[in-house]
């Protein structure tokens, strides 16, 4: 299921097991490594982007434009969004003969000024949005984002993700899908992060 682990960020959890350095290619390390009760695996991930903090966090912010960000995103839509959070709706491709996955995601932001840091924790979250005819709805994933700002024109970021399919897939497809999903969402970050829209932003909670 391609874009399934793109999509549902989260909250560092106790590790269990040992991390595996999965891919390391443009400037993108990503690992996986299994957690207890969990048939797929947990995925971290680590870049820098060529960019300033609020030009990383403009780039989540933007809710219609995320299908621009997350692979195989066939629609997204937003529920809610304030100054320091917000639901948007995602309805995700799935590989052939696999049904296509939907579901809500809220994301919550904080800025630590003493670490030059933006947490994004984000969780599936359930009653937001109606139950579509054709897909299988998530409701199990949770996740962060961690932007440290580097200098004014460098972003370092740690992903983390767990969570499950949300129905029946075989484990070692999902878990194949887990390592090429994050990186292509972030190699599409990093050409966003490019972008004029997100230049120049500025955001009240991190004042």
């Amino acid at each position: 299921m391609k874009s399934l682990s793109a999509v549902l960020l989260v909250l560092f959890l106790p590790f269990h097991g040992e991390w595996e350095l999965k891919k390391d290619k443009n400037g993108i390390k990503l690992y996986t490594k299994h957690e207890e009760g969990y048939a797929i695996k947990a995925v971290r991930a680590e870049t820098t982007f060529h960019a300033s903090l609020e030009t990383c966090v403009a780039v989540l912010r933007d809710i219609d434009h995320l299908g621009e960000l997350f692979p195989d995103c066939k629609k997204v839509e937003k529920v809610k969004q304030d100054a320091n959070s917000q639901i948007h709706y995602l309805q995700l491709k799935a590989p052939w003969p696999v049904t296509d996955r939907d579901g809500a995601f809220g994301l919550k932001y904080s800025y630590n000024a003493s670490e030059n840091m933006v947490t994004i924790e984000a969780k599936m979250v359930s009653g937001e949005y109606p139950e579509q005819d054709g897909f299988v709805r998530l409701n199990k994933g949770q996740g962060t984002w961690k932007f440290k700002r580097l200098d004014a024109t460098h972003t370092q970021l740690e992903y983390y993700y767990l969570g499950d399919s949300g129905g029946s897939i075989p484990a070692w497809v999902a878990n194949t899908v887990i390592e090429e999903s994050p990186f292509r969402m972030l190699s599409n970050f990093h050409k966003l992060v490019k972008l004029e829209r997100y230049q120049g932003k500025k955001f009240s909670f991190m004042q």
